[in-house]
């Protein structure tokens, strides 16, 4: 078959094999369609003159020389199958198909037995180590070898990150599953190692596996319909697997905070919002007077959080697939923990903010009327409700958020569930109709009232104000990236194995002290 036949054969986009900036590409499968169709080098046999005594049976000597030029024939059509059979299974890495092309011509050569051969190609499937043999009308990529891995691994939920297609085909190709070693294995030879086993060579199946592109070293160039590439395959596999972790942690933040992007690590400024800004009648003419922002302003910053983690030689050897999606799923776990003790750290130091004196309109310590109940939400919504701007004027927000600790949490669902409330008229207790139920919006943490925390509490609550109207809490997120990020590469050169490496970009600051009131809860 021609050159675009075979490329179709074996599941190739021919388009886009001829495009331009697959050159390279078409030049390494050209080579391995060259040496699949090409006519094996067969020997002319040797033909010895018989001795010279006289023929036995019926055989005249010519026949003889006829038989053993037949056998001679037979033996190297075996061996030249058997090589065309290791050139389609290996299509994707041309530099096995020249090892096999060597023995091949040695095994003619040296009037190798078929047994023999059979067995020297054996030795040689040995000494290769695992690889990833794509089945026919399949086509390994990128994605595919991401599916298989997470399966592998156990991702919940797999069907959110793949599409059906893709996991099909990972399963069709990786039926068995696919380990640490064989995915390194597999990325690194299509890059261009040849090694014998990534357990004998594993630093240069490392050093090969994570080279992304060709950096002018013919022994280490790309190979193949496409470049694997381990570093990208294994941080969206990490992504993923920190993704669940993350999500797992508790966060109230994201119900109680503002949040913002920002375009770098500079410190942003924020006005407050009770500015002058109220409108105007335009009058005749049609001028319309410029407002203010206020004089009170707010700051806050982006900084970096990170964390390194390593998948040493002896995972890699073991093939450990739960060591990698352990890590990762700690390095998300450890991402969310370190928001909220940021987050907290900050938002619980409050005692400027929610003053003590009073003189914010924001805060009530008294012995009962600051408890969570009936009349401490009364009390509390009273206290929010006549908040003014600067001007004197009635804010005219609205609170929204019961903000709570977990020790107060039951209590808080009673008052926002209950149909009905208990209320004592001399000596009988009356039911009447629960005008709270379902007016605020119920968020707890278990961090408010952690002794960990400077600030922290187990009486006081807070009733907040939509953050997206106005926050008392901010955070920020580089590029609006909320959630964390991991990237993998090889170990530094004193170590053998895999660092993955988690960072995370945000910031938390106070805002509006008006958009909140707090309540101590206790005498």
């Amino acid at each position: 078959m021609n050159f675009e036949q075979w490329l179709a054969a074996n599941g190739y986009d021919v388009a886009a094999i001829n495009l331009p900036e697959n050159a390279k590409q078409r030049k390494h499968l050209e080579a391995a369609w060259k040496a699949e169709t090409a006519t094996p080098p067969i020997a002319e046999p040797v033909v010895k003159k018989p001795a010279a005594v006289a023929p036995t049976g019926t055989q005249t000597p010519y026949e003889v020389e006829l038989e053993a030029a037949r056998k001679e024939s037979d033996r190297q059509r075996q061996i030249c199958d058997l090589t065309s059979e290791q050139f389609r299974r290996n299509v994707a890495f041309p530099d096995r198909i020249e090892r096999f092309e060597m023995l091949r011509d040695c095994a003619i050569k040296s009037n190798w037995t078929v047994q023999k051969f059979e067995y020297e190609l054996l030795k040689e499937h040995h000494s290769l180590g695992p690889i990833i043999s794509v089945p026919s009308g399949e086509q390994m990529t990128n994605e595919v070898l991401e599916a298989a891995v997470c399966q592998a691994a156990g991702l919940q939920d797999i069907e959110k990150h793949f599409g059906e297609r893709t996991l099909d085909s990972a399963h069709k190709q990786f039926r068995g599953g696919v380990g640490l070693l064989q995915l390194v294995g597999a990325c690194a030879r299509r890059n261009g190692w040849r090694g014998d086993s990534v357990k004998s060579d594993l630093r240069g199946a490392l050093r090969a596996a994570f080279r992304e592109s060709d950096d002018g070293n013919p022994q280490m160039m790309a190979i193949g319909p496409s470049t694997l590439s381990v570093s990208g395959i294994l941080s969206n596999i990490a992504n993923k697997f920190l993704r669940v972790s993350f999500e797992a942690v508790e966060s109230a933040w994201r119900q109680v905070a503002a949040t913002r992007p920002v375009n770098d690590f500079k410190t942003i400024t924020t006005y407050s919002l009770t500015g002058d800004l109220q409108y105007e009648k335009v009058a005749p003419g049609g001028e319309i007077k410029h407002g203010t922002l206020g004089e009170t302003s707010y700051t806050n910053k982006a900084d970096t959080y990170a964390k390194l983690i390593g998948i040493d030689r002896r995972d890699l050897i073991n093939d450990d697939l739960s060591a990698f999606a352990s890590a990762s799923r700690r390095l998300g776990r450890g991402a969310a923990l370190k928001v909220n003790d940021v987050f907290y750290t900050v938002y619980l130091a409050d005692s400027n903010f929610f003053n003590t004196d009073k003189s914010k309109n924001n805060y009530d310590d008294g012995a009962t009327d600051s408890v969570l109940s009936l009349a401490g939400l009364e009390n509390a919504r009273t206290i929010f409700m006549q908040q003014t701007d600067p001007d004197g004027k009635p804010l005219g927000s609205m609170p929204r958020i019961l903000f709570v600790p977990i020790t107060l949490g039951v209590t808080a669902r009673n008052l926002m569930n209950g149909l009905f409330t208990a209320a004592a008229q001399s000596t009988a207790t009356v039911t009447t109709e629960n005008v709270f139920k379902g007016m605020f919006t119920i968020v707890e943490s278990t961090y408010l009232c952690n002794s960990a925390y400077s600030g922290y509490s187990a009486t006081a609550w807070y009733l907040l104000a939509d953050p997206a109207d106005i926050p008392v809490v901010e955070i920020v997120f580089l590029n609006g990236q909320q959630m964390p990020t991991i990237e993998t590469a090889e170990l530094d050169f004193n170590r053998l194995g895999i660092a993955l490496r988690g960072y995370h970009d945000f910031g938390v600051a106070l805002q509006e002290y008006r958009g909140g009131v707090k309540l101590k809860g206790a005498a």
